[in-house]
């Protein structure tokens, strides 16, 4: 199966005996042998083949197909070998056909080969990582093999690997040049779900890595065809709201509206889709849901009780906050489950900039609003010491700073027992004159 010696003496020796010889010899022997000249080359290379063919473990078509050497692989196949037999020698892929090697060591030309048997199995996975020649070819960057197993009609595309990744989800995950490739087939599905609920379209919407938009006139085809469900579409949906896709939402909403809920409790996220937006400052995201009939804006935690305009206030998140308050359909006095509204957390924060929006709303906020313990938001921003916000509150129309809160402090009181001497003066100062 090597090159081959120069002649030596044993040119002399009758054919038979060659032959003879050779019967006796294990196939690492007779390979030896058979380089032995150029005569023993063309009587027994033939021979050398069929005993490999016929082995437990033959190794040319698995050589052929590791080191992309078409004239071996041509010689192992004439020779019988097996097309679907396998071998564990790679470490890494344990069970491998040798289609499997060629897809993963990038031999087109064997590849091509073996595809022209009427008995190749191009969807043979390894044992070790269930996955079949494509994902492979995906994940190692090879794209003209991609696209010989893709012009081959038996590869199933959409085979799943131990993680329960399709080759459409690897390349959305680590090989995003090779989504287009997938995608062009048009037999790539963008719905199939790992054991971990992803989906390619899923994962895409999430990270924005590789052709969403590809992906995305794919599920569009799907669906036109009638070929999805609620499910899929909710959870892409989700995690495109989450990460600030507007364009994928829009999308979404004007195809599959009446199929997703902005206000489903997300996986493992304990709010909906609308609410994180809100939370992670998706201001676009937030403005067009908020713009949706369906989306019920003052949704709140389980735990927490905290609507989105609360933990947008407490967050310090200005843009989400004038988004929100801007909306009719948006609460400004929904208290957290310690009473307290989204003004009052902001003034304990001293968010400055949310505190001015909420007092000056076309629906100001309530600035003597009082949480479980009696207090406003004037105490907060008293105990504190935050004079910026203390002095917009004062201003506020409707104050009342001698509002005791459960233990009967005034929030003058309160900052004089935090040493907060700046907010004394402000307060006594506004006490003094509106006597």
């Amino acid at each position: 199966m090597h090159s081959i010696t120069p002649q030596g003496p044993f040119t002399t020796l009758p054919k038979e005996l060659y032959i003879s010889i050779s019967e006796f010899l294990q196939i690492p022997d007779l390979n030896a042998f058979t380089r032995t000249n150029t005569s023993t080359h063309t009587l027994l290379n033939s021979i050398l083949y069929k005993r490999d063919a016929i082995s437990p473990n033959p190794i040319a078509l698995f050589r052929a197909s590791t080191h992309n050497n078409p004239s071996i692989a041509l010689k192992a196949l004439s020779a019988g070998t097996d097309i679907s037999s396998k071998t564990d020698t790679d470490p890494r892929l344990k069970g491998c056909t040798p289609i499997l090697l060629a897809s993963f060591y990038n031999s087109l030309a064997v590849l091509k080969i073996l595809l022209l048997n009427d008995g190749a199995t191009p969807n043979s996975r390894d044992r070790k990582w269930i996955r079949p020649p494509l994902s492979w070819a995906v994940r190692e960057g090879h794209p003209e093999i991609v696209q010989a197993l893709l012009d081959d009609d038996r590869t199933d595309v959409n085979l799943q690997d131990k993680a329960g990744d399709t080759a459409l989800m690897i390349a959305v995950n680590s090989q995003p040049k090779m989504v287009t490739l997938l995608l062009v087939s048009g037999r790539a599905d963008p719905r199939v779900a790992n054991r971990q609920g992803w989906t390619p379209l899923s994962r895409a919407a999430r990270d924005m890595d590789g052709e969403v938009e590809m992906l995305l006139a794919r599920h569009l085809q799907l669906i036109l065809d009638g070929y999805d469900g609620a499910v899929h579409c909710q959870h892409v949906f989700f995690y495109a709201a989450i990460m600030g896709h507007v364009d994928v939402v829009r999308y979404l909403v004007a195809y599959f509206g009446e199929k997703l809920d902005p206000n489903a409790d997300g996986q493992q996220y304990g709010r909906g889709a609308f609410s994180i937006a809100a939370a992670g400052g998706r201001v676009d995201v937030v403005r067009f849901l908020l713009g949706w009939s369906v989306t019920e804006p003052n949704l709140q935690t389980h735990w927490k009780r905290q609507t989105p305009l609360f933990v947008a206030a407490e967050e310090g998140k200005k843009d989400i906050v004038e988004v929100l308050i801007g909306s009719e359909k948006v609460g400004l006095e929904i208290p957290d489950m310690h009473g307290t509204t989204p003004l009052g957390v902001a003034a304990n924060r001293n968010h400055v900039g949310i505190v001015r929006l909420l007092l000056n709303a076309s629906r100001p906020a309530d600035p003597n609003a009082r949480d479980e313990n009696g207090q406003t938001p004037l105490f907060n921003a008293a105990y504190y010491g935050h004079l910026g916000v203390v002095e917009l509150l004062l201003d506020a129309p409707g104050i009342d700073p001698h509002l005791t809160d459960s233990d009967g402090s005034t929030a003058l009181q309160v900052a004089l027992n935090n040493g907060n001497t700046d907010v004394v003066e402000v307060l006594k100062k506004h006490i003094a004159n509106s006597l």
